[in-house]
C-alpha cells in the first residue's frame, strides 16, 4: 500500500505520523518503508538520529525523488504486502506525484484554524484524484477549539479519522529516537488498514 501524508502547510506533523505509522506496521507485523519526498529531510535526519543512538527505526527510511515515486507506484502493484508511508512536502511536483501514485492520503492537522483551514485546501484539491481523510493531530481534548475543529470537519462533511492523536510531550521529544509507545497511532494504522479493507 502506498500512503501520502500530505498537507500543504509545515509544522502539522507530516513527519512524525510517517515515522509513528510505519512503526504502527511493524508491530502489526506488516512491512513499512517511508519515504522521505520533503527538501528538509526530516524523517531521514530522524532515521539517521535513531541508528546513531543504536536503536534503529523498525524500518528503512528512504530520501525519495520523483523516480523514486514512480518506482514505488510499480513496486506497491507487484507488492501490496508492503506499506510504503510517503512524508511528503508542502507544495510542488513532489507532492502532486506522491498523492497522484498514493492509494490513500493522510492528511494531518491540529486543532488550529491555519492548519484547518490548509488541510481543507488540500483535501478539496484532491479529493476527486485519490481516497483521502483528515488526522486531528496534536488534539487537547475537552476544550472548545477541539469540539468546534470536530463540528466544523463533520457539519463540512470533510471524511476524517475517528482516531484522534493527543497533543503529549513524549511524542515531540520521540523525534530521533525509535518510538517506544505508539499512543493512538496505533489506533489510526488500524483504522487505515479497515479503510483499505485490509
Amino acid at each position: 500500500m502506498l500512503i501520502a501524508i500530505a498537507n500543504a502547510k509545515g509544522g502539522v506533523a507530516k513527519t512524525t505520523t510517517s515515522i509513528y505509522l510505519g512503526s504502527a506496521a511493524t508491530v502489526h507485523g506488516d512491512k513499512a518503508l517511508v519515504l522521505d519526498a520533503d527538501s528538509q529531510d526530516s524523517a531521514s535526519t530522524w532515521a539517521d538520529a535513531a541508528e546513531e543512538e543504536g536503536k534503529p527505526l523498525p524500518f528503512e527510511v528512504v530520501a525519495a525523488k520523483l523516480s523514486t515515486i514512480a518506482k514505488a507506484k510499480r513496486q506497491d502493484e507487484q507488492d501490496r504486502g508492503v506499506w510504503r508511508f510517503i512524508d511528503c512536502p508542502p507544495s510542488g511536483m513532489m507532492l502532486d506525484r506522491a498523492i497522484e501514485a498514493a492509494d490513500f492520503t493522510i492528511i494531518p492537522t491540529s486543532e488550529s484554524s491555519l492548519d484547518l483551514t490548509q488541510a481543507w485546501q488540500t483535501y478539496y484539491a484532491i479529493r476527486d484524484s485519490v481516497p483521502a481523510a483528515v488526522l486531528i493531530v496534536k488534539a487537547e481534548l475537552n476544550t472548545t477549539m477541539h469540539r468546534d475543529i470536530l463540528e466544523a470537519l463533520d457539519k463540512a462533511d470533510t471524511p476524517r479519522f475517528e482516531s484522534i492523536v493527543r497533543k503529549r510531550q513524549d511524542i515531540v521529544k520521540s523525534n530521533g529516537h525509535n518510538p517506544r509507545k505508539l499512543y493512538e497511532y496505533a489506533d489510526v494504522y488500524t483504522e487505515l488498514r479497515k479503510e483499505l479493507g485490509l
